[in-house]
C-alpha cells in the first residue's frame, strides 16, 4: 500500500511539469475539462496548479541547499588552505626568529672575544659588562 502511494506521489510530482500556465496539459486535456462541470473543472485545475507550485518550491529549496553545500565546501577548502598557509607562515616566522637568535649569539660571542682579546688588564670591568649583557636577554 505504501509503495503505491509513493509511486502515486512521484507521478504527481513529475506530472506537475506537464501543465501550462493555466493548468492544462494540452488542447485535448482542455477539451476534456471543458466538458466537465465548472466546479469539477476548477477543482482539477486548482489541484494541478497547487502541485505545480509545490514542485517549484521543492526545486527552489533543493537549489538553495545545493548552493549552500557548494559554498560550505568552498569555505572549507579555502579555510583549509588558509590554515596551511598560516602554518607555513608560522614555520617561516619560527625559522626567522631562530636565525635572529643565532645572529645575536654570534654577535655576543664576537664582542666577548674582542673584549677579552683587547683588554686583558680590565678583567673586572669586562666581567661586569658581560653580566649586564646577559641580564638584558
Amino acid at each position: 500500500a505504501q509503495e503505491s502511494e509513493e509511486e502515486e506521489e512521484e507521478e504527481d510530482y513529475n506530472s506537475a511539469d506537464d501543465y501550462d500556465e493555466e493548468g492544462y496539459k494540452g488542447a485535448q486535456d482542455r477539451a476534456e475539462l471543458m466538458a466537465k462541470s465548472q466546479l469539477e473543472r476548477e477543482m482539477i485545475l486548482a489541484e494541478r496548479l497547487e502541485k505545480r507550485d509545490q514542485r517549484k518550491e521543492q526545486l527552489e529549496v533543493r537549489a538553495k541547499i545545493r548552493a549552500q553545500r557548494n559554498q560550505n565546501a568552498a569555505t572549507k577548502r579555502s579555510s583549509a588552505r588558509g590554515k596551511a598557509t598560516a602554518g607555513k607562515d608560522r614555520a617561516s616566522q619560527m625559522r626567522e626568529l631562530g636565525a635572529k637568535r643565532r645572529e645575536a649569539e654570534a654577535r655576543r660571542d664576537r664582542d666577548r672575544e674582542q673584549r677579552q682579546g683587547g683588554s686583558d688588564d680590565d678583567d673586572d670591568e669586562g666581567g661586569e659588562e658581560e653580566e649586564e649583557e646577559e641580564d638584558d636577554d
